[in-house]
């Protein structure tokens, strides 16, 4: 079993929220399950982050694998949680060390080619994560001059 949390952040109108990004890879028939209040395009993105994976040369793991996007109590909206469900799953089954982004808030939408997209609302995200008190984000290089607007923030 293997278990990884990623950090990102989401969108309630124009302001951003710290959401953990969780992994849980589990021994049984393979599936993927998404909890946490999450909308239409991120229940799609179990297909779009796989697609990225195997297509980026990395192993997809065969296993049952749990998301959970805390707080389960926020609504959860778009495709920017892509790239931090990747990273968490890469890190749950070993692929990565989890340890690489530890205190690193995560953004991304992916492609099926396993390109990093741009995404909308990087400034209040990439703020949010300053106010939480997290220096280092990862964001799409289309996305990276917005976000170095935010003071103290290594992008």
């Amino acid at each position: 079993m293997g278990y990884a949390k990623i950090l990102s952040v989401g969108l309630a109108g124009v302001a951003g929220h710290l959401v953990e990004v969780e992994a849980d890879l589990a021994p049984g028939l393979p599936a993927v399950v998404i909890s946490g209040l999450p909308d239409t395009a991120l229940h799609e993105a179990r297909d779009r982050v796989r697609a990225a994976i195997v297509n980026s040369g990395q192993k997809w793991p065969n296993r049952r694998i749990t998301l959970n996007l805390l707080p389960a109590t926020l609504p959860k909206y778009g495709s920017a949680f892509d790239l931090a469900i990747a990273v968490a799953v890469l890190a749950g089954s070993g692929e990565l060390p989890p340890v690489a982004l530890d205190a690193t808030v995560v953004l991304g939408e992916l492609g099926l080619d396993g390109t990093v997209r741009p995404v909308r609302g990087t400034l209040p995200m990439v703020a949010a994560a300053a106010r939480a008190g997290y220096a280092r984000v990862v964001v799409p290089a289309g996305n990276a001059a917005e976000a170095a607007v935010i003071p103290g923030v290594r992008v």
